[in-house]
């Protein structure tokens, strides 16, 4: 993972990435990522189970640290405690790669009335 993982300013997609986390550090960073990440992730289980789903929600100030996927076909959120995840593939399209808020608001735009 390496200096990938620590490069936040960088904009570069994460579009199809395969993140192997070392050690704890690199795995918050990883989550991070999955969670500002605009489209569905894979994680990687321990297990040896994969989930594939979109990451809304984390919370890692608390004893057992978590994020929370809407995963397909499901209609509740699925809860993944942060030591149960072996990896992370950025595995859906970067719907938001390459675009600035600025293209979408202009895009949103309500045309002003003519006077």
């Amino acid at each position: 993972m390496g200096s990938d993982i620590g490069s936040h300013g960088n904009h570069q997609s994460w579009e199809g990435r395969n993140v192997q986390p070392s050690d704890e550090k690199e795995l918050r960073e990883a989550i991070s990522r999955a969670f500002d990440y605009r489209g569905d992730v894979t994680i990687q289980l321990k297990t040896g189970d994969q989930l594939i789903g979109y990451v809304f929600d984390r919370q890692e100030d608390v004893p057992q640290p978590y994020v929370k996927l809407f995963l397909p076909n499901r209609r509740e959120p699925h809860i993944v405690v942060y030591q149960d995840i072996a990896g992370i593939v950025f595995s859906g399209e970067d719907t938001a790669f390459g675009r600035s808020w600025e293209e979408w608001a202009q895009k949103w735009k309500k045309p002003e009335p003519s006077s």
